[in-house]
């Protein structure tokens, strides 16, 4: 797998945790310090509609969930970081 470099700190990310989290861009140090800030990722989720568009009808299937990055928490925890250095 290929060297990947923590946004924050630019140190190599460990190998199990790129396998763990291939989507991660934070070191293990770091991952812990930006739970303080809500984690790296949020799950968001949102009720799908079946019916038609524009239908008054309104029918509603599953939910749909996917992954999003957490921008504001690693913004916060790169504030926190370079006030620190």
């Amino acid at each position: 797998m290929a060297e990947r470099f923590c946004e924050i700190c630019q140190e190599e990310i460990d190998e199990d945790r790129r396998e763990g989290l291939p989507d991660t861009r934070l070191c293990t140090t770091h991952a812990r310090e930006i739970q303080r800030y809500g984690g790296e990722f949020r799950l968001v989720s949102q009720q799908e509609r079946t019916s038609k568009a524009g239908s008054l009808k309104i029918n509603y299937g599953g939910v749909a969930t996917r992954k999003e990055r957490n921008h504001e928490a690693l913004r916060r925890l790169q504030d926190a970081w370079e006030r620190r250095s």
